[in-house]
């Protein structure tokens, strides 16, 4: 049987796009990148001859409304989001974003219904970049139950800035939807540590989400943008016959360390072989490829690649978590 020929339409080809899923995507068979628009002819120009797009568009709708074009991937800011999938779904296009997926409640919403009513169409949103090549094999040890039942997991992180909804992200596709929500913000007058990639100075501040799951346990989420270099990203998940910690990759300490009920100490969890060839890839997933292949109607893409109601549960937390900041008490979460 013929490969089916999947044409491509990019609007937003940065420095990410086109680092990571513009090259994924050409070298995947029989993907053709049809058209792309950035924000300046010269710019898609040059994506265009650095890439193989068969031509440029000067305004994205051009990409949404061509007749030869199956698929749009959307790489620009949040900002532009809804404006540019609404359309792009009532036109037969299936769908890739950049996360965040909206950059309001209100947008995610109506991108989400909308995405139902075109339910033969591929929605995704592209996943944040925390714990993607360790996606399979935290799954795994939870399938196996090598915690027992989960009771509490801490997740910390620091970062220049407070990014809580790439961090519910992965949490959420591990451990379930929450029920409700606790936060803690404290910023300090104190010195700026430093600044971030674009140079900005950085706040110094210390944030602490609680939330409660469905399933009875707590997620505690801990962030500080002035624990330093020596501070490590790490998740701790503690049930009833054990615990395990996630580093993931990127630090002096990666990987698993796992201790069962009644172990002295923790020690380091290898790798299955069913599941080291993911591990031994760079993310551990292949987003562009699972795009493709879920279009073609080959398989489902892997459950670290966010669907749209992926998106909207990420952007129904942090519509909480602002209530439950701005109020100081417990905030309820949406009834799914």
């Amino acid at each position: 049987m013929a490969q089916q020929t999947i044409r491509i339409g990019f609007i937003g080809a940065g420095r990410f796009s086109r680092g990571r899923l513009v090259p994924g995507l050409k070298g995947i068979p029989g993907v053709e990148l049809v058209v792309v628009c950035n924000s300046s002819p010269e710019s898609s120009q040059k994506v265009a001859s650095d890439f193989g797009f068969q031509r440029t568009a000067s305004d994205w709708r051009e990409v949404v409304e061509a007749s030869d074009v199956d698929a749009v991937v959307l790489g620009t800011r949040t900002a532009l989001h809804y404006e540019v999938v609404m359309p792009a779904l009532d036109a037969g296009k299936h769908v890739l974003t950049m996360n965040a997926m909206a950059r309001s409640l209100e947008e995610a919403v109506e991108m989400y219904a909308k995405s139902q009513e075109r339910d033969n169409l591929v929605s995704l949103v592209y996943p944040a970049q925390f714990y993607t090549r360790e996606d399979a094999m935290l799954r795994w040890l939870l399938e196996q139950r090598y915690v027992g039942e989960i009771l509490s997991v801490i997740d910390y992180w620091y970062t220049p800035f407070f990014g809580l909804g790439s961090q519910f992200e992965v949490a959420n596709r591990w451990f379930g939807d929450p029920t409700r929500v606790l936060a803690y913000r404290k910023r300090f007058e104190v010195e700026s540590p430093g600044v971030d990639q674009h140079q900005r100075d950085v706040r110094p501040e210390t944030n602490v989400v609680v939330s409660e799951l469905q399933s009875g346990a707590t997620i505690t989420y801990m962030h500080s943008t002035i624990a330093g270099d020596t501070a490590l990203t790490r998740l701790e998940v503690y049930g009833t016959e054990g615990m395990l910690t996630c580093y993931p990759q990127g630090q002096p300490r990666q990987g698993f360390y796992g201790a069962r009920m009644g172990d002295s100490e923790s020690r380091t969890i290898e790798i299955p072989p069913h599941l080291r060839q993911a591990w031994d890839s760079e993310y551990g997933i292949t987003v562009e490829a699972d795009f493709v292949a879920a279009i073609r109607g080959e398989g489902e893409p892997s459950p670290a690649v966010p669907r749209f109601v992926d998106g909207l549960k990420l952007m129904q937390f942090a519509e909480t978590w602002r209530t439950a900041q701005t109020s100081g008490t417990w905030a309820d979460m949406p009834a799914q």
